[in-house]
């Protein structure tokens, strides 16, 4: 058993950071010779003109291949990477490789008309990707809702599916507000994330993190969120001693495997939660991934703390 427990993407993130499609979308629209028919800025400030809508798309970012899918126009994808793992017709796509090394030589052979990367995105892939003259749009916003559906947008923008972006952005908004109208008055519980436990350190989703904001729009308040880098300390979490603990499974080991070594661990056996068995499990692709699944993520991490406090 390995000395600290963390899953794949957020020890990645700790060492550095519902929607199916409804159709496929026909052919890209072909502009004429010399001009462009899209053009987005990007997150770098970069301005990515194309002169055509993609028809031959590599996602290098889990979140981006679920807004594709979502946008109905997975059948674009000609390159993933190991971790873009929903929805379940990604595993017939070609894996680039990792999220921090994909290769090179695999994306050019490829072939493809754009290149689409989110957070975790290295310059240094970046670079080479454009060195080879592929285009590359670096989309990634702020760890908000807001900041959610913007990528969706401009995903929209981008692949000229503005019209589903739109939809999407909508329907997420309005699963927002009806977990907000649910809602019960009064004092909101405080949560504490586990990322990653052990003899190594303690690790949460803390202020500067998406999944921060998806506790706080799911109407709890998270005991972390001063707190930044992943990083908290052992004696924060017995002071604050949360009202619930939020325990995705680990690496390699069910929620029940994951919550068994957790709660007979002498750090953690004198909180309130684990004592009152307040523990809760979520997917974490769900919590982590800022895309068209979020909303769905606010909904079910409500409901999950209504349930285990009544």
């Amino acid at each position: 058993m390995a000395n600290i427990r963390t899953r794949p993407i957020l020890a990645i993130l700790l060492v550095f950071t519902i929607l199916l499609p409804l159709g496929a979308i026909g052919q890209a629209e072909y502009a004429p010779l010399g001009q462009n028919v899209v053009s987005i800025v990007d997150s770098r400030g970069v301005t990515v003109s194309l002169p055509r809508y993609p028809d031959r798309i590599i996602s290098l970012s889990p979140n981006i291949t679920e807004t594709l899918f979502a946008l109905g126009i997975g059948e674009r994808l000609v390159g993933r990477t190991d971790y873009c793992d929903y929805p379940s017709e990604t595993q017939h796509i070609e894996s680039m490789g990792d999220l921090f090394t994909p290769s090179i030589e695999k994306i050019v052979s490829a072939a493809p008309d754009l290149v689409i990367i989110s957070n975790l995105g290295q310059s240094q892939t970046i670079d080479a990707i454009e060195t080879a003259g592929i285009p590359v749009a670096f989309i990634d916003e702020p760890g908000t809702m807001e900041g959610t559906f913007r990528i969706i947008e401009q995903v929209g923008e981008i692949t000229g599916t503005e019209a589903r972006a739109r939809e999407i952005v909508l329907a997420l908004q309005q699963t927002l507000e009806a977990v907000v109208a649910k809602r019960s008055p009064g004092a909101l519980p405080t949560v504490y994330y586990v990322a990653g436990f052990g003899e190594w350190g303690d690790f949460t989703a803390t202020g500067d993190t998406f999944i921060h904001d998806i506790i706080v729009s799911a109407g709890a308040v998270n005991i972390a969120e001063h707190a930044v880098n992943w990083s908290y300390q052992l004696e924060l979490i017995l002071a604050n001693d949360p009202d619930i603990i939020i325990l995705p499974p680990m690496w390699g080991s069910t929620f029940e495997q994951t919550k068994k070594e957790f709660v007979n661990h002498p750090s953690y056996s004198s909180l309130t939660a684990v004592k009152r068995d307040r523990i809760i499990t979520i997917d974490s692709n769900l919590m982590e991934r800022q895309g068209p699944r979020s909303a769905e993520a606010v909904q079910q991490l409500a409901q999950k703390i209504v349930d285990i406090l009544r």
